[in-house]
C-alpha cells in the first residue's frame, strides 16, 4: 500500500490538481496559532511546551503522533490509504516555487536576464554559479526536489505517514524561522528598527534546534538521494564527489545533493547558468523519483514492506 499511496499522490500532484490548501505551511501556521492562543488546552499544555527546548521537540512530534495514532486506530485498508494520499499531498511539493520556474522559463525565453534572475533567488538560489561557493540554478532545483520530494517519501517509507508529517513540518519551521531572521537582520544592517511579527515569533528562539534536527533528517536521505544520481547519471564522474561527502558529517546536505547531482549530470560548460541546464536537472531528479519508486515496489516484494 506504501507504493500505490505514492504512486496515486505523485500523480495528483503531477496534474497540478493541489489547492493553496495543500500545503504544509498552512497547518504548520495554524498549528501554532492555536498554541500560542488563549485557549484552555493552549494555556495548560502547549504553551508550557514552548518554553523549554525539550518541550518544544515534544511539541514538534504532537501532530506527527496524532497521526500515526489515526492511522493504527482504524484498520481499514481504504482509510490507510485515504490518509496516505492526503498526508503526502500536503507534504510534498509547492506551489509558490513551482510558479516561480514556470516564470524563470519564461524569463529567460523572453532573454529578460533580471527577471530570471529575480526568479532564481525567489527559488532559493543564494549565489551564482561565478561566485565563491556559489551554484547553478539547475543544482538549486536538485535541492528543492530533495527537500520536497526525496526526503519526504523517505521517512514516509520509513516510519509512515507520520514520519512525512514530521519531516515536513521541522522542514516548514525552520524555514520560516530562518527566513524570520535573514529579514530582521537585513533590517538592521540598513538601520532600520525591527519587530518581530508572524506565527513563527514565538519559536525563533529554537533556530539552531531546527537547523540541527533538520540537518539529522536530512543526513541520510541526501546520502541515499545522491546514490541515486549516480545510478542513474554519470557514474564514474559522480562517485568520488559521492564518496568524499559519505561520512562528512560537517558539510551541509545541500553541497552533498547539489555537487553530487551537477557532477552526475554532464553538462557542458557553456550551458551552465542557461536553462539547457535547469531543464537536464530537472529530468535528473525525476529519472532519480523513479529509481526510489522502483527500490519501494523491490521492497514491497521482497522485504515485506506494507
Amino acid at each position: 500500500m506504501t507504493l500505490i499511496s505514492i504512486l496515486i499522490a505523485l500523480i495528483i500532484e503531477r496534474l497540478d490538481a493541489k489547492g493553496r490548501y495543500w500545503q504544509m505551511h498552512i497547518y504548520a501556521s495554524k498549528y501554532l496559532n492555536f498554541s500560542t492562543s488563549d485557549s484552555s488546552i493552549a494555556n495548560s499544555v502547549t504553551k508550557p511546551l514552548l518554553k523549554k527546548e525539550i518541550g518544544f521537540l515534544l511539541w514538534l512530534v504532537i501532530p506527527a503522533a496524532c497521526v500515526g495514532f489515526i492511522y493504527t486506530l482504524f484498520d481499514f485498508v481504504l482509510f490507510q490509504l485515504a490518509i496516505n494520499v492526503v498526508i503526502l499531498l500536503i507534504c510534498i511539493g509547492c506551489i509558490y516555487l513551482r510558479e516561480k520556474y514556470k516564470g524563470y522559463l519564461n524569463a529567460m525565453q523572453r532573454q529578460d536576464d533580471e527577471a530570471a534572475t529575480l526568479y532564481a533567488l525567489q527559488l532559493g538560489q543564494k549565489k551564482t554559479a561565478e561566485q565563491l561557493d556559489g551554484e547553478t540554478l539547475g543544482q538549486t532545483l536538485a535541492w528543492i526536489n530533495f527537500r520536497f520530494y526525496c526526503a519526504v517519501l523517505f521517512w514516509f517509507v520509513v516510519l509512515g505517514p507520520a514520519g512525512a508529517v514530521f519531516y515536513a513540518l521541522v522542514r516548514t519551521y525552520a524555514d520560516l524561522v530562518r527566513k524570520d531572521i535573514d529579514s530582521s537582520n537585513q533590517n538592521v544592517a540598513e538601520g532600520e528598527e525591527t519587530e518581530q511579527v508572524g506565527f513563527e515569533y514565538s519559536i525563533t528562539q529554537y533556530h539552531k534546534v531546527l537547523q540541527s534536527l533538520l540537518f539529522w533528517l536530512d543526513w541520510l536521505p541526501a546520502r541515499i538521494a545522491s546514490l541515486g544520481y549516480l545510478i542513474i547519471g554519470n557514474f564514474n564522474k559522480g562517485t568520488t564527489c559521492w564518496l568524499k561527502y559519505l561520512l562528512d558529517f560537517k558539510v551541509s546536505n545541500r553541497k552533498v545533493v547539489t555537487h553530487t547531482a551537477l557532477a552526475a549530470e554532464q553538462v557542458e560548460q557553456k550551458h551552465i547558468g542557461c536553462t539547457f541546464e535547469a531543464k537536464c536537472m530537472v529530468k535528473l531528479v525525476k529519472r532519480n523519483i523513479f529509481l526510489f519508486l522502483a527500490l519501494t515496489a523491490l521492497l514491497t516484494l521482497f522485504a515485506d514492506l506494507p
